[in-house]
């Protein structure tokens, strides 16, 4: 079952982020951030996604993935740097006493917007697919393309035309899942010393809404 991600998710989806891209610079932050981040985000303008849900034998659902997106990638960054900071602030900073080097990690990823959007001149509306995580034992049972699909009716909803997603390069089993649902690779830049790819889905030839 999907439904709308929503704050009660956000520990769930700390979790599967950190199982699911292990030494990446959101993961080095520790739960304890990325669960605020997850807390947050379907509550910030333009921030929005789904969970998939399984019922427990103990009657309870639990998240075996999510998927989490934008209409704004940089707006989202500067209202959690601003308004929204108070709440990632004592995680944030208990963390960056502990591994100072992730400050400045920090950052670079306020450059990414610009980094990854460079010389990206179509005019129409664009959503950024944040992260789409999917539990070890949920695998290849389809609930990364239902999440998939959701977010991309959800754009439809919104008037959005275009979806984008950013992959690291090296992550060959990532860069073909985007492939086989209609995205293509648009740029390669680097972030964090890594080579990244941005890739687009145009939504304007979807048939299945």
């Amino acid at each position: 079952m999907l439904v709308s991600l929503a704050p009660d998710h956000a520990a769930a989806a700390a979790r599967l982020h950190i199982a699911g891209q292990p030494g990446t610079f959101l993961t080095s932050l520790g739960p304890e951030v990325l669960t605020v981040l997850y807390e947050v985000l379907p509550q910030t303008t333009g921030g929005f996604g789904f969970a998939a849900l399984t019922a427990e034998p103990d009657g309870q659902q639990s998240v075996v993935g999510f998927v989490a997106a934008t209409t704004g990638t940089g707006k989202l960054f500067l209202e959690m740097g601003g308004r929204r900071f108070g709440r990632f602030a004592p995680a944030l900073l208990k963390r960056f006493g502990q591994q100072p080097s992730l400050a400045l990690r920090s950052l670079q990823t306020l450059a990414y917007p610009l980094l990854a959007h460079e010389r990206t001149s179509d005019p129409r509306p664009v959503a950024e697919l944040l992260s789409i995580m999917v539990d070890s034992a949920a695998r290849g049972q389809g609930v990364g393309a239902q999440l998939l699909t959701a977010l991309c009716d959800a754009c439809h909803r919104r008037e959005v035309s275009l979806l984008d997603v950013t992959v690291d390069a090296a992550n060959e089993g990532a860069r073909r899942f985007y492939q086989r649902h209609g995205f293509t690779q648009q740029k390669e830049f680097q972030l964090y010393g890594r080579a990244m790819c941005l890739y687009r889905r145009d939504l304007a030839g979807d048939t299945h809404v």
